[in-house]
């Protein structure tokens, strides 16, 4: 096992980032990204994602290092997280709001069977034949609990949650919840913290960011994105705003209609994210801003 990490959670526009970067300053870690949408290398604005020039001057670990179209799991950051630990004595300050992140290393991943082809097969055509939302509806009957935490339109997580289902008879939040004792954790030691944010200003920050991404470029990166934007199904494409702002570039919005959207959009996945890291973040400590950098500093 490695000896100690330090884990900054919490949901979108919460500061994490500011928080990694001043245990940064007053520490010997390194900032690793744990957000799924940041481990590409397109939409770098949309996704918040710190500059080529930020990766370099600050050694930031993780950020943009999947080349879309290729697609990045949970098992293959995983795999790279725990490659790049053999190769530095550094700690590693991870940061993000992707919760599997943190559990695939704090809890190690969650022993789900293997599905056959013959049921990957069998969810697949169901999806093609009747969409979305008919497997969503099905999955609120089966695991209310995978529903509270995922978005109708998040294409790959209802079909792998149907898919585990279809092969086991039990729910994916069922075999999540196999391993969840600390002593699993891939660290010897480990700091685990959700930042805590009173909800008003939380959703103030967010109607910031997002007109901020106007006022840098996000509608000209999207533009350059649409014109490589693949046919197949991608996370990348459920990015936050991606939807909204593609209709008012395609002239379907307007762009106050887009970017309310993409507001309203934004405060919902935080919503979410509040949900999953209450729920699913045992071991971690939910604190205020100043209570999390000094809790970190004081039993680093």
């Amino acid at each position: 096992m490695t000896p100690n990490a330090i884990f900054i959670g919490g949901p979108t526009s919460s500061n994490k980032t500011r928080l990694a970067n001043e245990i940064k300053a007053e520490t010997s870690g390194m900032v690793v990204n744990a957000d799924s949408m940041q481990v590409y290398d397109q939409l770098e604005i949309l996704t918040n994602k710190p500059n080529l020039k930020q990766i370099t001057k600050d050694n930031l670990k993780l950020f943009g290092f999947i080349e879309y179209p290729n697609i990045c799991s949970v098992g293959l950051w995983n795999k790279k997280v725990k490659s790049m630990m053999i190769q530095t004595k550094s700690t590693p300050i991870f940061v993000g709001g992707t919760g599997l992140y943190f559990d695939s290393l704090v809890n190690e991943l969650s022993s789900i069977p293997k599905i056959p082809k013959t049921i990957k097969n069998e969810v697949n055509e169901l999806h093609l034949s009747h969409g979305n939302e008919f497997l969503y509806k099905k999955l609120s009957l089966l695991d209310s609990e995978f529903i509270q935490r995922t978005s109708s339109n998040d294409t790959q997580r209802i079909i792998r949650a149907m898919e585990v289902y279809y092969a086991t008879g039990k729910s994916i939040s069922y075999w999540q919840k196999q391993v969840t004792d600390k002593k699993n954790s891939f660290f010897n030691k480990y700091i685990y913290v959700i930042l805590k944010t009173e909800r008003e200003s939380l959703y103030k920050r967010i109607n910031e960011r997002c007109t901020k991404m106007l006022k840098d470029g996000v509608l000209d990166e999207i533009k350059t994105f649409l014109k490589i934007k693949s046919k197949i199904d991608h996370p990348l494409h459920k990015a936050i705003g991606l939807r909204s702002l593609e209709k008012y570039l395609k002239g379907k919005i307007s762009l106050e209609d887009s970017l309310e959207i993409f507001r309203r959009d934004t405060r919902r996945y935080a919503k979410r994210q509040i949900t999953w890291f209450k729920n699913r973040a045992k071991n971690a400590k939910h604190l205020e801003f100043k209570e999390a950098k000094t809790y970190i500093l004081d039993n680093i």
